[in-house]
């Protein structure tokens, strides 16, 4: 390879590793606090967040800005302005907030604008607020029609909730409004709901099977994706119109479903039914079915599981405790980031280069040193074969010759 291409090749790699670099470092150096500011109108919209473990508490009201105080920079709320919206994907994957407020000028929060706080207990918001509204800590639109979110640590005296009834008038459930939501077992649906959002459910291990209203027209793509308690026969009203794709993914315990309707009445979008990847069949569903014939199925299949009694003088064996997945939080990424991935390619990266201009200038004294006798050595072989002075013969050849 000529030196140019080398060069050439080098400032690839090193703008390469540069980038990864810059874009690692600026995950985890994004501010705390990120604004959006419409010159025209003057309006501020929330749009990013990087919490960490001294913020329990978040409060969307003020912009937030950085002053210098005694005791350096810290964030203090800009009284001068509002916070008016709050956009996609602000808040996501946080740890650590357990509390959220939002202030009476919010008159916008995207549906995905708060996902998966795994700690969040709660979102209480103004009673000046015209647009939003919470019960119990559950956020809502101030008319009480849409539910925008149910916080994933969401706690009944003083527990995780496991059983929530959704208030009647409430006409949907927006997307992933209950999103990972892992210790719900049950959830009560009103007479008035008309679409399940997509992602609704998803990942809500813990729910058992949900009675749907016959007021319900749509539910959303992934809408119960993984809820892997929920087993047996699931019963889909007459009412509905659409079932989005993937909507029961995964929840591999589903044996049969039960509609309702006929199948050219219903819109059904592709692989709606739990199909797993490592199955090579699925039950067709029962069209034009009515609900006593989901009871009837579900009977059937708990007769036929129900354990068989203890017998005087025996115990009944434990039940084995389901394994849960730990995700990885921030510090295990600084480390990996800081401590693994940028020292490796770093390393390589010179690594590569040393290599690559080792006849040229990257290398140790002692390596030019060999490198220059090693080139000696082949010229002077060279020249003797072009003076007819080199002998071909094995110096093992020249030895036996000697002993004979």
């Amino acid at each position: 390879m000529s030196t140019k291409r080398k060069v050439l090749f080098s400032t690839l790699l090193i703008a390469a590793i540069v980038t990864s670099m810059v874009i690692s470092l600026g995950v985890l150096v994004r501010p705390t606090y990120e604004y959006d500011t419409d010159k025209g109108t003057g309006t501020v919209t929330f749009s990013g967040y990087n919490g960490n473990a001294n913020i329990t508490k978040l409060t969307v009201e003020h912009p937030m800005v950085k002053v210098k105080t005694a005791e350096g920079k810290v964030w203090q709320p800009d009284d001068t302005a509002y916070v008016t919206s709050v956009e996609r994907y602000t808040v996501q994957n946080d740890e650590y907030l357990e509390e959220i407020h939002i202030g009476p000028h919010v008159t916008n929060i995207d549906e995905c604008a708060f996902v998966y706080c795994k700690n969040l207990k709660g979102i209480y918001v103004d009673e000046a607020n015209e647009y939003y509204t919470d019960v119990d800590g559950v956020l809502y639109t101030k008319d009480m029609k849409l539910l925008v979110l149910f916080p994933v640590a969401h706690e009944t005296n003083g527990e995780r909730t496991k059983s929530y009834a959704v208030p009647e008038g409430v006409e949907r459930l927006a997307r992933n409004s209950f999103y990972k939501c892992d210790a719900l077992e049950e959830v009560t649906l009103p007479d008035t709901l008309k679409e399940i959002g997509n992602m609704s459910f998803f990942k809500c291990g813990a729910l058992k099977l949900v009675d749907l209203p016959e007021s319900v027209k749509t539910l959303g793509s992934d809408a119960f994706s993984y809820c892997t308690n929920m087993k047996y026969a699931f019963y889909i009203p007459a009412g509905v119109e659409s079932i989005d794709h993937h909507c029961f993914y995964k929840c591999d315990r589903l044996e049969q479903f039960y509609v309702g309707c006929g199948e050219d009445e219903i819109s059904l979008g592709g692989q709606w039914m739990p199909k797993s990847e490592n199955s090579f069949t699925a039950k067709a569903a029962e069209f034009n079915a009515a609900v006593a014939d989901r009871d009837a199925y579900n009977a059937r299949r708990l007769a036929e599981e129900a354990p068989p009694p203890v017998q005087e003088g025996e115990e009944a064996s434990p039940q084995q405790e389901e394994e849960t997945a730990l995700g990885m939080n921030k510090t295990a990424v600084i480390i990996l980031v800081v401590g693994i991935f940028i020292p490796s390619i770093v390393i390589v990266g010179l690594e590569v280069i040393r290599n690559l201009f080792k006849d040229d200038f990257m290398m140790t004294k002692r390596g030019r040193e060999n490198l220059a006798k090693q080139k000696a050595e082949k010229e002077a072989i060279h020249q003797a074969y072009v003076n007819g002075e080199y002998d071909e013969e094995k110096p093992e050849e020249k030895e036996e010759e000697k002993d004979g």
